[in-house]
């Protein structure tokens, strides 16, 4: 099947031979270099450019220059094409190759370790998170601790699983431990299936991350509330495909909180200030209220919930330190002791 475009052979290899990284620099899009080959695009998650393409990593999603100003940019494919030549298309017309859509393959998960110490201490000590709920996850298969190798080296990563509804994995996140920054989605994960944290009620909070999540439901708990109430889904991205599969095969649900990252230091492609997630959260806000649900908007204070929780937890532990070193009197009123 083919389709008549109207650009020339020679139109065609001038933009495919475009480097998208001074493209990219061109457009105001602020990146760094991340290594030899590849640049890094500042407040845009795990996007990375090449030469040739772009990928990103927290969303598996990847393409050529034509793709990158399609989807970073807004363009229709004419108008891509178009805006890379610097040019308006030719009135002649070639015919091009419909591209068909790739069948995702079988998801593999990585080996897993049965030692789970070094993922408890990221989650819980690093991170914060409600040791019952951390090992609860475990013990569901939500959570393990992924031995990958890469350049002969083997490194130990956190995974964080999706499952459908016969408990086939379908999606799988591995996150570094400790400062790593590493983040990667398996191959041929599919990110229509959420990292689910199960409720039994009617509402479901939406986060852009499993450990924004589990947060969240960290808080809960502390707040003396069973946050086992309300479902939890972590869209790996901003994105709201995981809600929309997951509010097909849960009719019973009618309220939804979206608690995307608050991105205060965020830039559109133009430098201009843009706070990502919740422009994000009020876009999803008004399509899923048009779907009849009572919809919410959920900010952290700070970047994400980790971010508040992590701020939380430490406050407490410095003023429960403050106060062990803390000077009183005695009953005499004489010799200062100190609080234990």
């Amino acid at each position: 099947m083919t389709k008549p475009l109207p650009f020339t052979n020679e139109e065609m290899s001038r933009v495919f031979d475009t480097n998208l990284i001074e493209y990219a620099k061109s457009q105001g899009f602020d990146v760094v270099r991340a290594d030899r080959k590849s640049y890094r695009v500042k407040d845009y998650g795990g996007l990375f450019l090449f030469p040739k393409g772009y990928h990103h990593f927290s969303e598996t999603d990847s393409g050529n220059i034509v793709g990158f100003a399609k989807k970073y940019q807004g363009f229709t494919f004419i108008e891509a094409v178009e805006h890379i030549l610097n040019s308006k298309a030719y009135a002649n017309t070639i015919p091009v190759v419909v591209e068909h859509e790739m069948k995702r393959g079988e998801l593999v998960l990585p080996i897993k370790n049965e030692d789970s110490s070094k993922v408890k201490k990221y989650l819980i000590e690093d991170r914060c998170l409600d040791k019952d709920i951390v090992e609860e996850l475990i013990l569901q298969g939500k959570i393990y601790s992924a031995v990958s190798e890469f350049k002969g080296a083997t490194f130990t990563n956190c995974a964080f699983v999706s499952y459908d509804n016969n408990n086939n994995p379908k999606y799988c996140a591995l996150r570094g431990l400790g400062k790593s920054n590493f983040r990667q989605d398996v191959r041929n994960s599919d990110k229509t299936y959420g990292f689910l944290l199960n409720g039994t009620g009617t509402r479901v909070f939406i986060f852009e991350s499993p450990i924004d999540a589990i947060s969240h439901a960290t808080q809960t708990k502390l707040n003396d509330m069973n946050y086992q109430d309300d479902y939890r889904i972590s869209e790996g991205c901003l994105s709201d495909k995981a809600l929309s599969r997951f509010l097909e095969s849960n009719p019973k649900v009618t309220e939804v909180v979206f608690c995307f990252d608050n991105d205060l230091n965020g830039k559109n492609h133009e430098g201009k200030p843009h706070n990502h997630g919740q422009e994000f959260a009020k876009k999803c806000a008004s399509k899923y209220m048009d779907k009849g649900y009572k919809v919410f908007i959920h900010t952290p204070t700070r970047k994400d919930f980790n971010a508040d929780l992590q701020f939380i937890q430490k406050s407490v532990v410095k003023k429960l330190r403050e106060a062990e070193m803390t000077p009183r009197n005695d009953k005499k009123g004489e010799v200062k002791t100190y609080e234990r």
